[in-house]
C-alpha cells in the first residue's frame, strides 16, 4: 500500500490523465457510431444485434487476464500493451467501409464485427489489469473519492468525443449524398484510435504495486471467492441486470435512426449531455460511497437508469430525457469495482474483476443475440419506421432493468475495511 504523498498523488493524476484522454477516443468511436455505420452500408437488424452482442462474447477471455501478468510484464508493461492493442483493431475498422476491398456487403460486415470483437477484447483485458493495478494502490476507506474522480475524467472525455462526433458527422452528412454518408464513420474511428493511443503515456507516472502484492494464486483458487453469500448475490445482479440489458439492447439501437428518423448529431449531442450530468455527480457519488458505502448507492441507480426505455416511449423529446436520466449511471459505474473486490488490497482483487466482467459479458452477449427474436416479438420488423409501434417493448424493458435491484437489496453488509 502506498502512502497518501507525493506517490498517491502521482497515481490519481496519471489515472485521471489516462482515463480523460482515452474517453475522447471511445466517445468517437461509440456502439451508437458503429450501428449508424453499419446500417449506412446495409446492415439490418441482426448485424445490429450481432455489433452489440459480439464484442461481449468474445470478452468472456478476459476472465484470464490476471494471468497475463505472470508473463512477467508488470501491471505498467501489460496494460499498456493491451491498450495499444485495442487500437490497433481499431485502426482496421475503416477498411471494412471501403466498396472495393470487399467481395460483399456480407463480408464487409463480417470483417467490421471482426475487428470491433477484437478491438474490445484487448481492451477490456487492458482495463482488467489496470483496475486490479489501481486497487492495489489505493486504500479502500479513499476509493470511493478515487474512482469517483477517475469517472469525471472519463465522462468528461467522452463528452468531447461525443460532441465531436456528432457535429462531424452531421457536416459531413450534408457533403455526400446518401449512398456516400458512409465516409465520415471511418474517419471517426481513426480519430478515435489515435486518442487511445496518446492515452498510454500518464500510465508512466503509476508505481508498480509492491513485489509482495504481486503474488498470483491458481485458477480454481481464485473460484473461492464467488462461494461467499456476498459474492454470489452480487454476481446474480450482474447476471440479472446484463440479461435484461442483453435482452432489450436491439432496439434502442434501431429506434433512433429508423423510428425516429434522426441523424446522429442528435443521438452524440444526447450522449454528450449525459457525459456531462455523470461528470459532475461522479465525484459526490463517490464521497456517498465513502460515507455510507457502495450499495444504497448501487441501488438509488439502478432504479433510476431502469427508467430509461420508459420515457424513450415518447417520441424524440423522450429519446433525450431517457438518455439524460442515464447520467444515473455513473452511481452504477463508481461503485462498481469498489463492490467487485470487496475490500481487497492485493493481488487477490483482479481474478474477482475479471471473472464478474467476464461473465456478465458473456451473458449480456448471448442475451443480445436472443435480443433480436425478442424484438421481433414485440415489433413486426415492417413497423420499425412507426415509433408507436415500440411502446410494448419499452415497458417491458424498462420492468426488466428494474427487477434487477432484487439482489442488491438481499444482499448482506458489505465490507468497509482492506483485506
Amino acid at each position: 500500500m502506498i502512502k497518501p504523498s507525493v506517490e498517491m498523488q502521482e497515481t490519481s493524476r496519471g489515472a485521471n490523465e489516462n482515463a480523460g484522454v482515452w474517453a475522447v477516443g471511445n466517445g468517437l468511436v461509440s456502439t451508437t457510431l458503429v450501428t449508424y455505420f453499419a446500417q449506412s452500408i446495409g446492415a439490418g437488424s441482426g448485424v445490429v444485434s450481432w455489433i452489440i452482442a459480439a464484442p461481449k462474447l468474445v470478452g468472456v477471455l478476459r476472465w484470464f487476464a490476471p494471468y497475463l501478468l505472470k508473463l512477467g510484464g508488470g501491471y505498467r508493461v501489460t496494460s499498456i500493451v493491451a491498450f495499444l492493442l485495442s487500437t490497433l483493431f481499431l485502426l482496421l475498422l475503416p477498411l471494412c467501409a471501403l466498396p472495393d476491398m470487399w467481395p460483399s456487403t456480407t463480408w464487409a460486415l463480417t470483417s467490421l464485427v471482426v475487428c470491433w470483437c477484437l478491438y474490445h477484447l484487448a481492451e477490456y483485458c487492458g482495463f482488467v489489469v489496470f483496475i486490479a493495478w489501481l486497487v492495489q494502490l489505493v486504500p479502500n476507506h479513499m476509493r470511493g473519492r478515487f474512482f469517483g474522480l477517475r469517472e469525471r475524467w472519463l465522462t468528461a472525455g467522452k463528452l468531447s468525443g461525443y460532441l465531436f462526433a456528432g457535429i462531424l458527422a452531421a457536416t459531413l452528412r450534408d457533403a455526400f449524398a446518401i449512398d456516400m454518408r458512409w465516409i465520415s464513420y471511418p474517419f471517426l474511428a481513426i480519430y478515435g484510435a489515435i486518442a487511445m493511443a496518446v492515452s498510454v503515456f500518464p500510465l508512466k507516472r503509476i508505481p508498480e504495486p509492491l513485489s509482495s502484492n504481486q503474488t498470483h494464486s491458481s485458477f480454481f483458487e481464485d473460484l473461492k471467492h464467488w462461494q461467499n453469500p456476498r459474492a454470489y448475490w452480487f454476481l446474480l445482479y450482474g447476471t440479472w441486470f446484463s440479461a435484461a440489458n442483453g435482452l432489450f439492447s436491439t432496439l434502442l439501437y434501431i429506434y433512433p435512426y429508423r423510428g425516429l428518423d434522426i441523424s446522429l448529431l442528435l443521438p452524440m449531442l444526447v450522449l454528450a449531455f449525459m457525459q456531462l450530468g455523470q461528470s459532475v455527480i461522479s465525484r459526490p457519488a463517490g464521497v456517498a460511497i465513502d460515507r455510507f458505502g457502495w450499495r444504497p448507492v448501487m441501488i438509488f441507480g439502478q432504479v433510476l437508469v431502469a427508467l430509461g426505455p420508459l420515457l424513450f416511449s415518447f417520441g424524440t423529446a423522450g429519446y433525450v430525457a431517457g438518455n439524460l436520466i442515464w447520467i444515473a449511471y455513473a452511481l452504477i459505474n463508481v461503485a462498481l469495482p469498489i463492490a467487485v473486490v470487496d475490500g481487497r488490497s492485493d493481488s487477490s482483487a483482479g481474478p474477482p474483476l475479471a471473472l464478474y466482467f467476464a461473465w456478465t459479458g458473456l451473458v449480456y452477449g448471448l442475451t443480445a443475440l436472443l435480443g433480436w427474436t425478442v424484438a421481433n416479438e414485440f415489433v413486426d420488423p415492417k413497423s420499425l419506421n412507426d415509433p408507436v409501434a415500440y411502446r410494448g417493448y419499452f415497458i417491458a424493458a424498462t420492468m426488466a432493468r428494474l427487477s434487477a435491484v432484487v439482489p442488491l437489496l438481499l444482499l448482506p453488509a458489505e465490507s468497509r475495511s482492506d483485506k
